[in-house]
């Protein structure tokens, strides 16, 4: 026999005309709250009640700070907040700032023609600074079209003086002795699949058929010696790792920090893999991380230094208050506003993803070809105008609430693929679950080791 129950909740006090807005939830023992600007503060839930309540009196410890950090209306400064809002939402006036060129594909290598359509598109638009990232394919890399590419953006940029920076993406295979002091001398920075430790990267390499450990290793490390030979130090030329975290990561994020160190390599990021076989769980996720985030820590030090991007730059926002334009979580650069994408045959797209989409028949985000569009027709593209909307994080429900949301990004291509609708749903998103431990770990971390009271 059933029996009727039912829950009586208190509904705290609150004084909303003595505070600004911000959003505020639970962050271990804490009640973390932040602005639009990124500003936070975290207080036990005491104080907390106490300050919406607006019984928290002006000579507590945390009053002062929180004025000038916008908490609080009283001495709130109107014109600094704004100020720091254009700093935070830079990208709306950066203009496209990646640009992504795929060598080759399953019908074959790109053409010379179309590596110089593509480049004529891209100084079509008028950002001062941008990144041509070219992306190894199944074929052999075609170190002619690499060098042809550099040398023709280059020609162009001579009287533009834009700041152009170059990569190449590449799992390492077949990448020649000679390929490699090519790519040094023009410094072009290698960005390796690469998982650290043996085990992880062997495990991921035979789904992608890629080069095994020592076969990486060996590249790696004539890449290291061709920069010495160049003369360049780590801060100058050094490759950057690409992980990718599957479930064979799980409790072996010191051994990946020690074989990224061995490797020579200074700055990586990680990638989880969220889908298929070797995809990594949120919890186990969140156990890598707190592992990696720890490593770390360990291995850092004077002679030693080994940065995850996302986590730096997410550190230095945390402790200094620092809008970088490499807080990489953000969604700008997933919705072909700020980053672009190009197959072979000189088709736009605004993410590798979405080209992913049309080689498996789905035409959905295809924006056009550089050989008719300028990038300001792109920018204009009515799919671009949607994916913005859809990436708007106080668009969703949900989202707008969260208090990490002003460092997290939603990928609505990367929705689209696992419900069919751009418009990220929380419950449904594992790119949003993995995001979210990543910010919740940092941030624990960084108060854990930074902030912690003295006894």
């Amino acid at each position: 026999m059933s029996t009727i129950s039912s829950v009586t909740f208190t509904q705290p006090a609150v004084q909303a005309d003595k505070l600004t807005w911000f959003r505020f939830g639970a962050l271990g023992n804490k009640i973390m709250m932040t602005t639009d600007t990124g500003e936070w503060h975290a207080l036990d839930p005491d104080t907390f009640n106490k300050l919406i309540a607006g019984e928290l009196p002006e000579d507590a410890n945390d009053y002062p700070e929180l004025v000038q950090k916008g908490f609080i209306r009283n001495g709130f400064d109107a014109e600094l907040h704004a100020n720091q809002i254009r700093k935070a939402k830079g990208f709306l006036t950066a203009g496209v700032t990646h640009h992504q060129i795929h060598l080759s594909d399953g019908d074959g290598a790109i053409e010379m023609d179309t590596a110089k359509a593509i480049v004529d598109h891209i100084f079509t638009g008028q950002a001062g600074a941008f990144t041509i990232g070219l992306i190894q394919g199944p074929s052999p890399i075609d170190m002619d079209v690499v060098a042809f590419l550099h040398e023709f953006a280059e020609q162009k940029n001579q009287y533009e003086r834009r700041s152009i920076d170059y990569e190449l993406h590449s799992s390492l295979d077949g990448l020649t002795d000679e390929a490699i002091r090519v790519l040094v001398e023009k410094r072009i920075q290698i960005r390796a699949t690469f998982g650290g430790a043996a085990s992880v990267h062997d495990a991921l390499q035979v789904q992608l058929n890629g080069p095994s450990h020592d076969q990486a290793i060996n590249r790696i490390l004539a890449i290291n010696a061709a920069a010495k030979s160049a003369e360049l130090g780590q801060g100058d030329y050094s490759v950057f790792g690409d992980v990718q975290v599957g479930a064979p990561a799980v409790g072996n994020a010191t051994e990946m920090v020690n074989g990224l160190i061995e490797a020579g390599i200074c700055d990586f990021q990680v990638t989880p893999i969220l889908t298929g076989d070797l995809a990594i769980s949120t919890e186990d996720y969140r156990a890598f991380f707190t592992d990696l985030l720890a490593a770390l820590s360990e291995s850092n030090g004077e002679t030693t230094l080994l940065r995850e991007v996302n986590v730096d730059a997410l550190e230095a926002r945390i402790r200094n208050g620092d809008k970088l334009d490499s807080v990489l979580m953000s969604s700008p650069n997933s919705t072909g506003y700020n980053a672009r994408t190009y197959d072979p045959h000189g088709n736009i797209f605004p993410s590798r993803t979405a080209l992913q989409l049309h080689t498996n028949g789905d035409p959905m985000f295809l924006l056009g070809n550089v050989a008719s569009a300028s990038t300001e027709d792109i920018s204009n593209h009515s799919t671009i105008r949607s994916l913005m909307v859809a990436s708007q994080i106080d668009c969703l429900p949900g989202y707008q609430h969260l208090w990490s949301a002003p460092y997290i990004g939603v990928d609505p291509i990367a929705a689209y693929v696992t419900t069919g609708d751009i418009f990220t749903k929380m419950p449904t998103s594992a790119h949003h679950e993995a995001t979210q431990v990543m910010v919740e770990s940092i941030f624990l971390h960084v108060m854990d080791t930074e902030f912690k009271p003295e006894a």
